[in-house]
């Protein structure tokens, strides 16, 4: 079977599935993040690569604190994946501005001490402030369209047409899983802002879905080669997904065969390349990155030993799972469900078979395993645990379980993950490292006077003049137009499977 021929379904049923998916991007589109360490890291290579053709970045440096130093030259410290596939929309932005003569991005220094002469942005002192203009967040925003939220919504894609597996092909809880995985789980606030986790989260559940809905026997090389091409694009977007991409592939051996394997491993191989040779460009060497040579103290003698990463502390993975700082359940208690749902697909003869759970399962426990083990397990600043956001999609394959078992909990639990994450996405995800992220974060944030406050995180009500929570009220209407056609309920919710 193709990845054409699996995209059938989308197809079929496109009067309820096209509202949906236009609700879903003007709903990760509605947001404004405001620059930050990890977005401006990405940004900055985007921009050599674009406007100096180089992988150095001492041009735009100074935006940031997550770099490298090597050789006398500032480097993205992140694997280069979202950067390269911003390359493209940045340019288009670029060329326009240029066209227009409009201002390019930039960012001043705004001294604490007005009567001081204002420095340059890489000599200001402490206490100073980085001011960017429009055409910076402009940058940032185009580029998160084509990194964070357009993969999202075609991650939720994915997760309908394996929801639609697992429901033996009913469309309206099938929709609604999917609708649940991007809205009520991190997804939203990461969907939103040029980070690695959405993109890569997307990469690797659309190679997980081709894999698992490909019925044996009827693989074909095509398929093959793209699931390879997805999963190194995963790696290349984040270098932790070498492991999960390992458990695809030997998935894929044990539905397909060694030789569908071995097509996909070449399906990979232009990703190895482009990874290697950047790695030699930027840093010397294939398996030299940018975590090699990172330039803030703090976060060097952090990687020094094993990139950070050690044994998992049972606390820190305490945490990530039930505390109201970082816990993924805590923030998004629908998952308590979807984390039974894993346990209990296991029993079931239909929907998509034992080993792909089993491998779901083992994404899932690498992922909170990794997580557990880095020095830096909070994440830094961020709304929630960000580094488990590739594997959402993964664990989400129990909600279907859940869901037929105790559907009006699932419903009201994904409700308060969505307003959770609603706040994280107004709010922009890079909350403080102390405090509870909803309610001393967020909730003041949106409500507050700072929420109007130029330059700081926005969004399109926000530019309309609309205050604090009501500035979210225009997200109401996509979802009045879409919602009823797209999760009624039919009398024979049903279609053939493909």
């Amino acid at each position: 079977m193709s990845p054409p021929s699996l995209l059938a379904p989308l197809q079929e049923h496109r009067r309820r599935l096209v509202p949906l998916g236009i609700a879903l991007l003007l709903t990760f589109a509605y947001f404004v993040g405001e620059p930050a360490w990890n977005q401006n890291s990405r940004l900055a290579l985007t921009r050599a690569m674009v406007e100096q053709r180089t992988t150095i970045i001492d041009r735009y440096h100074y935006t940031t604190g997550d770099k490298s130093f090597r050789d006398g030259h500032f480097y993205c410290d992140k694997a280069p994946g979202a950067s390269w596939v911003a390359a493209v929309p940045y340019a288009a932005f670029l060329g326009l501005r240029r066209l227009t003569g409009a201002e390019l991005p930039r960012a001043r220094v705004r001294p604490l001490d007005p009567e001081t002469p204002v420095p340059e942005p890489d000599e200001r002192e402490p206490g100073d402030v980085l001011v960017y203009n429009l055409a910076h967040r402009m940058a940032l925003y185009v580029c998160a369209l084509f990194t964070g939220m357009l993969p999202s919504v075609a991650a939720a894609a994915a997760m309908f047409l394996l929801a639609l597996r697992q429901t033996a092909g009913r469309l309206r809880p099938a929709a609604i899983v999917a609708l649940t995985f991007a809205l009520a789980t991190p997804v939203l606030p990461y969907g939103t802002v040029l980070y690695g986790h959405p993109l890569c989260s997307a990469l690797l559940l659309w190679a997980f879905t081709i894999v698992a809905l490909t019925e044996p026997g009827q693989a074909s090389r095509r398929g093959a080669l793209t699931v390879g091409m997805l999963l190194g694009a995963a790696v290349a977007t984040e270098y932790p997904a070498a492991v999960p991409t390992l458990v695809v592939v030997g998935l894929a051996a044990w539905r397909h065969g060694l030789r569908h394997a071995t097509w996909i491993a070449v399906g990979g191989l232009p990703w190895v390349v482009a990874l290697a040779s950047y790695h030699i460009a930027a840093f010397g060497g294939p398996l030299q990155t940018g975590y090699d040579f990172v330039y803030r103290e703090e976060f060097a003698q952090g990687m020094a030993v094993r990139y950070g990463i050690g044994v998992p502390d049972p606390a820190a993975l305490s945490s990530l799972l039930w505390g109201s700082y970082r816990g993924l359940l805590y923030l998004s208690p629908v998952l308590m469900l979807a984390v039974w749902g894993l346990g209990a697909a296991l029993r079931e003869r239909d929907g998509l078979g034992r080993p792909t759970i089993v491998a779901a399962i083992v994404i899932v426990a690498f992922y909170l395993l990794l997580n557990a083990g880095y020095y830096m397990w909070d994440g830094g600043a961020a709304y929630g645990p960000r580094h488990l956001v590739p594997m959402l999609g993964l664990l989400m394959l129990g909600a279907v379980p859940a869901l037929r078992v105790v559907p009006r909990v699932f419903v009201v639990l994904a409700v308060v993950g969505g307003l959770h994450m609603l706040l994280g996405a107004a709010a922009t995800p890079e909350a403080p490292q102390h405090g509870n992220p909803v309610w001393e974060y967020a909730w003041g944030r949106v409500t507050g006077a700072e929420a109007g406050v130029p330059g700081h995180a926005t969004n399109l009500g926000l530019l309309l003049g609309l205050p604090g929570l009501l500035s979210l009220l225009p997200l109401v209407v996509p979802w009045v137009w879409a919602g009823p056609a797209g999760l009624r309920r039919e009398p024979t919710d049903a279609s053939v499977q493909h």
